[in-house]
């Protein structure tokens, strides 16, 4: 069981959820208050670092793992990262945060500002770039 690529990429997004709700602690008791500024724009910022580490945990995961795997499977696990993500997101955000999805959705508009659809599209594309460079390798 523990050598199912797709049981192994539920478990590595758990850790990425994790580092990312760390990272979003860190950004908003740390990072906005020392740096004096507004919440949109640290986004902005670290915004690169955030998808820094989500490849780099894709592809050494991807590169570690013993599990078999095809590229369709790294689509999968993009697909699955993706999904996972939103699910928590949404359930999450309304349900504990008692945010509404008017502003939950809010987080999408990139014409705001907001840079939360670039990292979704990271989740989606680190596995499938990361396993196109290992099997270069």
């Amino acid at each position: 069981m523990w050598r199912n690529i797709y049981v192994q990429s539920v478990i590595i997004w758990i850790i990425l959820a994790f580092i990312t709700i760390l990272f979003a602690v860190f950004r908003e008791a740390v990072f906005i208050p020392v740096a004096g500024i507004d919440g949109t724009l640290a986004r902005a910022l670290l915004l690169p670092v955030g998808l820094a580490y989500t490849f780099a945990i894709a592809y050494i995961f991807l590169r570690k793992t013993k599990a078999p795997y095809e590229r369709s499977d790294t689509i999968r696990i993009g697909v699955l990262w993706l999904v996972l993500t939103m699910t928590f997101e949404f359930t999450f955000g309304s349900l504990v945060m008692g945010n509404s999805l008017t502003a939950l959705v809010a987080d999408y508009n990139i014409f705001a500002g907001r840079t939360w659809p670039f990292f979704l599209i990271d989740l989606l594309l680190s596995p499938i770039i990361a396993g196109k460079l290992i099997r270069r390798t």
